[in-house]
């Protein structure tokens, strides 16, 4: 046999080294490829998270913008019950005045025709 084909059958200890180091080149580039994976899903999950909050927030922002705006429109419906009420009041209020008027004058009327 001549050297060429003992090296190939035979691999030498330098070969053995090479396969080694080369082994552990492969492990530790996987093993970062992994760690790399395992931070960008860690990074992805913190961002839904995150999104989630701001989605929670925001509904209940929207929820209590629509509690204040129905309880907006109750005041406005009570004040102008209360602006109704207030004019029939007033109106009966100068009826009442009229009809005290009307009857002094008629008391006063009276008052002179004895």
């Amino acid at each position: 046999m001549n050297r060429n084909e003992l090296s190939t059958s035979n691999p030498g200890p330098n070969t053995r080294e090479d396969d080694t180091q080369q082994t552990e080149a492969n492990r530790r580039l996987a093993e970062h490829s992994r760690a790399v994976a395992e931070r960008s899903r860690a990074d992805a999950e913190t961002r839904r998270e995150r999104a989630e909050r701001k989605r929670t927030a925001s509904e209940a922002s929207r929820q209590t913008a629509e509690a204040d705006r129905a309880v907006a429109e109750d005041q406005r419906r009570i004040a102008e019950e209360l602006r109704r009420a207030a004019k029939k009041t007033q109106a009966a209020a100068e009826d009442l005045r009229a009809a005290a008027e009307e009857a002094k004058s008629v008391l006063d009327e009276a008052k002179q025709a004895q």
